[in-house]
């Protein structure tokens, strides 16, 4: 689950400026717009031929030319038998002829392909931005998004994405190398020609100085219309997240996968549009309860002396789960400091979630912010 809460610093740190997008209109308008002029059709491979024209790898079929964007081509060179990175690495007109020779030699098992291509403005070549089996069942880049949309409309703008540092101007992003925290910019929404990756939160934010003593509620989105990745939907409970985009007290973690194929679209009109909406549009008073709760059991009773808390302490976590002597003892020390003390049960698990924000491995982290995030469960029901 590391890789998964991770997913929004990694879109971060490297995302190049121009798949950044601050706005849901902009970047619903950016992925909207490529699939107006998007077009989808069966082709059969036999009667594809490559040629070379102006430095470029053109495919023709008897329609206009498309020129395969880097993606497609490594999906076509895929389907031939031709490993893409042969085929960069040789002059041009080779290529060609290994790909056309790859076409003759396979045509036959491969049979028919889905193509999509984007249409030119200009005198430029369309676009040819995937290569797939007649059985690729595409999820728009758009659905996914207008979907995140419904979301924030539902909660009437409750749900937003989150501020972040933001990188040196005319750098390419390269994670910490690259940061410049003299400027906060919306941050949180990506797209490129192969993808989109949406992060949002209602509160908790370190850059917008969101509240204390409270869990936040937050999700991504990601998808891919051209087979770069499946459709997936992450939920989850939070603590808080940072100016590079790390989520830290992360709990009741959740997710849909759901692969391009046949009923891919259909599933996600029947499973993740229906489950991401009611996630959003769930009453936060059960959590608020649960908080409450937590903030007032006293896991170590207001008389006990100050120099048994350790034992007191250790007492109740080897009770209800698995820490040890140091991860307590630093759990305390910081719930004195942030909490001012460590004697309910939700200053306890403040304490272990910002001892966690220190620690260097992320897996280790994660870990330790679970099993904290159980410590709830007295109080949560579940």
């Amino acid at each position: 689950m590391s890789n998964t809460l991770m997913q929004a610093h990694t879109q971060w740190a490297n995302r190049p400026a121009d798949q950044r997008f601050q706005t849901l209109d902009e970047l619903a308008k950016a992925v909207s717009d490529r699939r107006l002029r998007s077009r989808s059709v069966d082709v059969d491979i036999s009667q594809v031929t490559a040629k070379s024209e102006d430095g470029t790898i053109l495919l023709n079929r008897g329609f206009n030319a498309v020129e395969p964007s880097h993606w497609s081509f490594g999906q076509l060179a895929g389907w031939v038998k031709a490993p893409a990175s042969y085929l960069r690495s040789i002059p041009q007109p080779l290529a060609v002829d290994c790909i056309n020779d790859g076409i003759k030699r396979h045509a036959a098992e491969v049979g028919s392909l889905k193509f999509m291509a984007i249409s030119a403005e200009g005198d430029e070549n369309n676009t040819l931005q995937a290569v797939t089996s007649t059985t690729y069942g595409r999820i728009w880049d758009a659905d996914a998004v207008a979907g995140v949309q419904r979301v924030v409309e539902r909660s009437g703008g409750k749900f937003h994405n989150p501020l972040a540092y933001a990188h040196k101007a005319g750098q390419a992003a390269d994670g910490f190398k690259t940061l410049d925290t003299s400027r906060q910019v919306p941050s949180g929404l990506y797209a490129s020609d192969r993808d989109v990756f949406m992060f949002m939160i209602d509160g908790g934010s370190y850059l917008e100085a969101g509240p204390r003593a409270k869990l936040n509620r937050g999700f991504f989105v990601w998808n891919s219309e051209v087979g770069s990745r499946t459709f997936g939907l992450t939920t989850f409970l939070f603590n808080a997240v940072c100016g590079n985009h790390i989520v830290w007290g992360a709990q009741d973690v959740n997710e849909i996968v759901i692969r391009h194929t046949n009923n891919g679209p259909a599933r996600f009109d029947a499973e993740a549009a229906p489950a991401l909406l009611a996630y959003c549009s769930a009453s936060a008073k059960p959590l608020e309860s649960a908080i409450k709760r937590a903030s007032e059991l006293l896991i170590v009773p207001a008389t006990t002396a100050p120099g048994t808390l350790l034992a007191d302490v250790s007492s109740y976590c080897n009770a209800n789960g698995k820490f040890t002597k140091s991860e307590i003892r630093s759990a305390i020390d910081f719930a004195k400091a942030e909490e001012g003390d460590c004697r309910t049960l939700w200053q306890l698990v403040q304490g272990f979630t910002a001892y966690a924000r220190g620690l260097d491995w992320v897996d280790a982290r994660i870990d330790l912010e679970t099993r904290a995030g159980k410590l709830l469960n007295a109080v949560s029901g579940n």
